[in-house]
């Protein structure tokens, strides 16, 4: 027999075994209990379970929407998880129907970065709809032997994306949890008063790669960011890091930014879903400009 619930710290680390059990080898930080309780110390998480242990999850961070005036509440769906001994059997499907009932009496709107493509029909049949598609940027970097990346830190100005977004529907700045306080992910900060850069050091697809999580800028001051991403990508060549990635959505001012600065379309995207439980939310998200970076997942 099936049972679906709501999951609290408690089945952490039943969890946790799940995701061995899916993902052996892939984001092993996400293993950490530390890095677990640091993503869902404040989020929700809905599982199936057989026989007492977690056999399907879906986890839900919480992000507040900025579209204009208005502040929409919403919850980035994350770690999709089914068994392999229980697949086939639409356990996800199922979770992602409890999720969305338990969550849209007490959110405007819910989000999802679908990557794998098995998870594009479950989401979709509970309401999740494709809104853009977000593409990753590639750039080579260095043929270097690969050796220590400089790491340098500095605070980042949450007012600066605001200022630069507000024409956009995007995900309120939190930098002090979003970058400063993660166990596992260390980020490289370089900002000054009118700009900031955010990179980390990650391996995509096994490629050594420096990817920039998020950039901002004062009106008028894109030369700033110019010069503080030249600086970060010299940091990378020094280190041997082979390639620099992002990913922008379209209507995002800094992808002319990162096309000027030498990034190339690849042929991976992340499609952008959501699901609207409010009509207030609805009628504020029509015909809505996303500008989302990866700061605004839980990938990098």
């Amino acid at each position: 027999m099936i049972d679906f619930r709501e999951a609290t710290a408690e089945d952490r680390d039943a969890i946790l075994a799940l995701r061995r059990r899916c993902f052996p080898h892939e984001d092993i930080e996400k293993q950490d209990p530390r890095f677990w309780d640091w993503e869902f110390g404040r989020g929700r998480m809905f599982v199936a379970e057989a026989e007492g242990r977690p056999v399907a999850h879906l986890g839900f961070v919480p992000q507040t929407l900025v579209v204009g005036d208005a502040r929409l509440r919403s919850m980035l769906a994350v770690d999709a998880m089914t068994d392999p001994a229980f697949r086939r059997q639409q356990l996800f499907t199922r979770v992602a129907a409890f999720a969305r009932e338990a969550l849209r009496t007490s959110l405007d709107c819910s989000t999802a970065f679908q990557i794998r493509g098995h998870v594009l029909q479950p989401m979709t049949a509970n309401g999740w709809t494709p809104a853009l598609a977000t593409w990753l940027l590639v750039r080579p970097l260095s043929p270097r032997t690969p050796r220590a990346f400089e790491e340098v830190s500095a605070p980042v100005d949450a007012t600066i994306a605001e200022s630069l977004l507000a024409p956009y529907v995007h995900v309120e700045r939190e930098p002090a949890w979003r970058f400063a306080a993660s166990p596992r992910w260390k980020y490289a900060i370089d900002a000054d008063g009118d700009a900031y850069v955010v990179t980390r050091r990650a391996s995509l697809r096994g490629h050594d790669t420096l990817a920039v999580v998020d950039v901002a800028w004062r009106r008028g001051r894109v030369s700033a960011a110019r010069a503080l991403l030249r600086r970060a990508l010299a940091r990378g060549r020094a280190a041997g890091i082979r390639l620099a990635a992002t990913l922008v959505s379209g209507a995002h001012p800094a992808l002319p930014f990162f096309v000027k600065s030498g990034f190339m379309p690849s042929p991976y995207r992340f499609r952008l879903l959501v699901n609207v439980f409010d009509a207030r939310a609805a009628a504020a998200l029509q015909d809505a400009r996303w500008a989302l970076t990866w700061a605004d997942t839980d990938h990098l």
